[in-house]
């Protein structure tokens, strides 16, 4: 199923929960993989971290940094 359209919070998360449900391609579970061994997080933290990059591109957005603590 294709990407829901829209800058919403609701559409960005609906998009979010069905790239985190459905098998990610051959190519994408290699970036998973990647993305994983780089940050050395687990598969699952590094695919929720893809799905929601993949979410906030489809709706023109960026991820907003976090702040700093002193």
């Amino acid at each position: 199923m294709p990407l829901k359209r829209g800058k919403s919070k609701k559409t960005i998360s609906a998009n979010i929960k069905e790239l985190m449900k459905k098998t990610p391609s051959k190519a994408r579970s290699k970036a998973i993989g990647t993305l994983a061994k780089r940050t050395g997080e687990s598969r699952a933290d590094a695919r929720r971290r893809q799905a929601v990059a993949i979410a906030l591109s489809a709706a023109g957005k960026s991820r907003t940094p976090r702040k700093k603590r002193k």
